[in-house]
């Protein structure tokens, strides 16, 4: 008999340290007592009331494979505190034919004497979860109402001490009212971010010394600082809580729920003015409802800046594109180049029938063949990349729990910490999914007459449709002095002078 441990804690605090050891070491004797084979171990450093456990998503996915045949943990509390994910693991146990045991003794799925008190157990563990969520909420609350500051970070433009927000003795303060005065006379937010950029002035993440700080200001942060109430003067906490203590999603308050005790600390901004940027913000925001999404144009998603490695956006008053770096930067970030869509049209469509005509040499097939190869070689090479990226940033998320377990870093951090992280796990494995597909699809790249065929049939209409450019090409560069480089899926790079 084959047997899978389950060893979970829920800090890597010094009162815990030796509880995964302890926890081995029960399962181990329960192995040697039963003479039954060790199949692995799976661990945990996670709260129980949640299934976004590494090692228990594992453990799942071998159950289901019928990789062993007993799953023991010392108690039902390692493997979980929420009543739907331990009836989930229950019924994979009863599906799949392996049994569920634990050292205490109230649980074994072949026993049917104890199979009544499954649910109860699991009851008992989800509300002894929630009674204290509902305790460390009950001192967060306190804190917040005493006017605390509860984050590790303060608003730019403001210092933390003992609790308390405090004015910076810097250019921060001048900065933050300068983004209110610029935004009240009628800048948009992408602008003074170009203007801060461009001055070459600190990022608010730069300012706190964020390891992953970038180096331009975004429109998104200026419209973070233009709705942060606490530069006039007011804290306001609780803005957003999780669901529950087995739903770790973040739901956004209301404004009722809102924790708010004014006049706490120095403001930055003036009352009357924090009110009228927000009437202000509110006002654009009803403009923008109900208008129609901006349509794809044909070089959206494959076009790119050969310079700075941008992708290229469609300016209508230029019937082309420019540098995506240029357009939300200025000139700190890359250089003022277009390109108009027809040019583009005009040479790729010149290329293509270039390429069509070339085929009547013999060696073009064994070229084609050699070049998907060696694509096929450099997409593996990426995918290995990719995954090593994948898993360091599975560490970050990791490390980042542990330290808000810790106490190291507040729950809003955290979130904003998980969210960047899932977003860039998100980009990975979308690139991760279009290199497999073009794996794929450049094996039939290597069928001449299938290429060929293709070919005849799209130029006979004498225009580029998006179904030839997600055919044939890969991505398309164009550089400051409009040179274009496009890279086909079944050809090598053809660099052409418009």
């Amino acid at each position: 008999m084959k047997v899978a441990g389950y060893i979970r804690v829920s800090t890597n605090k010094e009162g815990q340290k030796e509880s995964p050891e302890n926890q081995k070491q029960l399962i181990l004797n329960f192995l040697a007592e039963n003479q039954y084979d060790l199949y692995d171990f799976y661990m945990d450093v996670e709260t129980g009331t949640t299934d976004k456990r590494e090692g228990l998503k594992k453990l799942i996915r071998d159950a289901e494979n019928k990789q062993f045949d007993i799953i023991v943990a010392k108690e039902l509390s390692r493997l979980g505190r929420n009543v739907e994910l331990l009836y989930q693991l229950k019924r994979i146990a009863e599906t799949k034919g392996v049994r569920l045991i634990t050292l205490d003794g109230r649980v074994d799925t072949q026993d049917i004497s104890k199979q009544t008190m499954f649910g109860l157990y699991a009851w008992v563990y989800e509300s002894e979860s929630q009674r204290i969520s509902d305790r460390i909420k009950s001192v967060f609350h306190m804190k917040c109402k005493s006017g605390k500051f509860m984050g590790s970070i303060p608003p730019y433009g403001y210092k933390l001490q003992d609790g308390k927000l405090i004015i910076r003795d810097d250019y921060t303060v001048e900065v933050v009212r300068e983004i209110f005065n610029k935004y009240l006379e009628g800048w948009g937010h992408d602008k003074i971010a170009r203007y801060l950029t461009k001055k070459q002035v600190p990022t608010p993440a730069q300012v706190a010394g964020k390891s992953n700080a970038g180096l331009y200001w975004q429109g998104t942060t200026i419209k973070k600082i233009l709705s942060n109430p606490h530069y006039m003067g007011d804290l306001v906490q609780n803005r957003e809580t999780s669901t529950n203590i087995t739903n770790k999603k973040r739901k956004v308050n209301t404004q009722n729920e809102w924790i708010i005790v004014p006049n706490t600390h120095e403001p930055i901004i003036s009352r009357e003015v924090f009110e009228q940027a927000q009437k202000l913000l509110e006002s654009k925001a009803r403009r923008g409802k109900g208008r129609t999404k901006a349509p794809k144009h044909l070089f959206t998603n494959i076009l790119y800046c050969a310079d700075c490695g941008a992708s290229m956006w469609y300016r209508h008053n230029r019937k082309g594109y420019i540098c995506g770096n240029y357009a939300k930067h200025g000139n700190i970030a890359c250089s003022h180049h277009a390109i108009k869509e027809q040019q583009l049209i005009e040479t790729i469509l010149t290329d293509l029938k270039s390429i069509y005509e070339s085929f009547e040499r013999l060696d073009t097939e064994n070229q084609i063949k050699n070049k998907v190869h060696e694509l096929q070689k450099k997409n593996a090479v990426r995918l290995q990349t990719i995954e090593k990226q994948i898993q360091k940033q599975m560490d970050l998320k990791r490390n980042a729990l542990q330290k808000f377990i810790n106490g190291d870093i507040s729950k809003e951090d955290y979130h904003d910490f998980v969210s960047m992280v899932q977003d860039k796990l998100q980009q990975l494995e979308m690139e991760k999914s279009t290199i497999k597909k073009a794996m794929v699809d450049s094996q039939s790249t290597t069928d001449l007459s299938t290429i060929r065929k293709q070919l005849d049939e799209f130029l006979s209409f004498k225009t580029l449709t998006t179904e030839m450019v997600l055919r044939f090409i890969e991505r398309i560069e164009v550089d400051n002095n409009q040179n274009v480089k496009i890279h086909y899926k079944f050809a090598p790079i053809e660099c052409v002078k418009v």
